[in-house]
C-alpha cells in the first residue's frame, strides 16, 4: 500500500473530477487487497454462476434452432428448463452482487474508521462487518423489489388510462431513480434503519443529482469496457457453438466435451471479470454520498463540534 499518500477522505466537497480522483487513488491503493478478497468471495459464486449461464444460453440456442428450422414453437419442457436455467441465473447473480457491495462498502468504511487504513486487515476481521452488511443488503433488496412492484403497478394503470399521461410520467419516474443509487451507501455507511436511508437518499440524491448521474454514466462507461473485454472470448465462443447448432439442423447438435469445458472456463471469467469491473462503481458512489453528506449535512462539521465538546 502506497501510506505514505495522503488518505483519501470520505466525507469531503468535491468536484467532478476530484471525486473520479479519489475513487481512482482508493482503487489503486487497494487493489491487490480488492482483488484477493473478491476472488475469495466471488470465485465460488462465478463458478455456479457459469454453470448457469452456460445452461441458460444452450437452452437459448437450441429453442431459437428449433423455431429457425421446423418454424414450431419449442417444447414446454425447453421452455420451462430455460426459464430454470434463467431463475438460477438470477438468484446466484443476486447473491454475487450482494456480496460484492458488502464486501467494498466494508473495505471502506474499515478504511475510513483506522488510521492505518487496510494494512493488515484479514478478511476475517471484516466478517462481522460483512455480515452485517449483508443482512442490510437483504433487508434492502426485499424493500427495492416491493418498491419497483408498486411502480410496476402504477405505470401499468398510468398505461390503461392514457399513453399520454404515461408519456409524462417516464421522465419522473427517472428522475426518482437516480437519487436512488445513494441508497446503499447511506444505508450501510450510517446506523439508520432502511426507510430513514430510504428518505435521506432523496435529500441527498435531489441536492446533488447531476454528480450521482455522471458518476454513475462514466464509472458504468469504465465497467462495461472492463466487463466487455471479459466477455467477448466467451460470447465468440458462444457463437461458434450456435453456428455449428444452425449447421446440424434437424438433429442434436453434439459438442466435444472438451469444447463444453472451455465454454464453462470462459463463463467463469466472463462472470468473475463482470463482478470486478462493478468496483468502479460502487467506489465512485460511496465517494460522491461522502460529496453529498458534506455538501447537504456538513458531517465534518459536526463531527469537529461534537469532539471539540468532548474535550
Amino acid at each position: 500500500m502506497e501510506s505514505q499518500k495522503p488518505k483519501v477522505a470520505m466525507y469531503v466537497k468535491r468536484s467532478f473530477g476530484e471525486k473520479l480522483n479519489a475513487s481512482f487513488d482508493f482503487i489503486k491503493e487497494n487493489w491487490k487487497l480488492l482483488l484477493k478478497f473478491i476472488t475469495y468471495l466471488l470465485l465460488p459464486v462465478s463458478l455456479i454462476q457459469a454453470l448457469s449461464l452456460n445452461g441458460l444460453m444452450g437452452g437459448a440456442l437450441k429453442i431459437s434452432a428449433v423455431a429457425s428450422t421446423t418454424a414450431m414453437a419449442a417444447s414446454p419442457s425447453s421452455l420451462v428448463g430455460f426459464m430454470s436455467y434463467y431463475g438460477l441465473y438470477m438468484l446466484v447473480f443476486m447473491i454475487g452482487t450482494i456480496l460484492l457491495t458488502s464486501l467494498i462498502y466494508a473495505m471502506i468504511r474499515t478504511y475510513n474508521e483506522r488510521e492505518e487504513r487496510l494494512e493488515g486487515i484479514t478478511l476475517g476481521s471484516l466478517k462481522p462487518l460483512l455480515f452485517h452488511n449483508i443482512k442490510k443488503l437483504l433487508i434492502l433488496t426485499l424493500f427495492g423489489i416491493l418498491l419497483v412492484l408498486i411502480v410496476g403497478v402504477v405505470i401499468g394503470v398510468l398505461a390503461a388510462l392514457s399513453l399520454f399521461t404515461l408519456f409524462l410520467t417516464i421522465p419522473v419516474i427517472i428522475a426518482f431513480t437516480v437519487p436512488l443509487a445513494l441508497w446503499a451507501p447511506i444505508y450501510l455507511f450510517e446506523d439508520i434503519t432502511v426507510m430513514e436511508a430510504f428518505k435521506k437518499t432523496f435529500r441527498l440524491g435531489f441536492a446533488t443529482w447531476g454528480g450521482i448521474f455522471l458518476i454513475s454514466l462514466i464509472m458504468g462507461i469504465i465497467a462495461n469496457v472492463l466487463q466487455s473485454v471479459t466477455m467477448m472470448p466467451w460470447y465468440i465462443a458462444t457463437l461458434v457453438k450456435y453456428f455449428f447448432s444452425m449447421s446440424d439442423a434437424g438433429s442434436e447438435t453434439t459438442v466435444s466435451a472438451g469444447y463444453s469445458f472451455l465454454l464453462y472456463l470462459l463463463g467463469i471469467v466472463q462472470a468473475f471479470g463482470a463482478y470486478v469491473s462493478m468496483i468502479f462503481t460502487y467506489v465512485g458512489l460511496a465517494y460522491q454520498y461522502g460529496h453529498a453528506s458534506e455538501v447537504v449535512d456538513s458531517v465534518t462539521v459536526e463531527s469537529d463540534i461534537d469532539n471539540f465538546d468532548k474535550l
